[in-house]
């Protein structure tokens, strides 16, 4: 069983918000901050079938054996009952076994279903949730085509 390959729980952050909001670039210092002596992963959800997002962290993973970078392509990880995320999640833990997870939902994704497939059963064996990051554009707040977003709400 993959439980017995990772190491358990791997300390989780999912780090959320709005399109165009700077969640990668968020990413991408806290893997420059990242210990020396720690393995980390990162997962990060494409809503298009190419992958834009994990293609900017290429530079930082490709000399380097302490970040694994994996993508699920095609949509809101939470939507179509999340099977991609799962499979693409449990294959990342299971090769990279790392010290610490970054989860990257889309920018179109509803951190509430993402929590709740993060809290289910099996998760919470292998996986401790440690901070959400939802990043917000103050300049949206008080735009009414954000406000009147649902995916936006959530995400507030």
């Amino acid at each position: 069983m993959i439980e017995n390959k990772i190491k358990n729980p791997v300390p989780t952050n999912i780090i959320t918000g709005f399109l165009g909001v700077g969640k990668t670039t968020a990413i991408r210092n806290l893997l420059s901050n990242k210990p020396n002596e720690e393995h980390w992963a990162v997962l990060v959800n494409e809503f298009g079938e190419i992958g834009i997002d994990g293609n900017l962290f290429s530079d930082r993973t490709g000399s380097q054996s302490d970040i694994t970078i994996s993508q699920v392509p095609g949509g809101c990880m939470c939507c179509s009952n999340g099977l991609p995320f799962q499979m693409a999640l449990s294959v990342l833990l299971a090769k990279s076994k790392p010290d610490r997870l970054l989860i990257e939902p889309t920018g179109l994704g509803h951190p509430i279903e993402v929590l709740s497939m993060l809290s289910r059963n099996y998760y919470r064996e292998v996986l401790d949730i440690y901070a959400t990051l939802s990043l917000v554009d103050a300049r949206k707040v008080t735009d009414s085509r954000y406000t009147s977003n649902d995916t936006f709400n959530q995400q507030l």
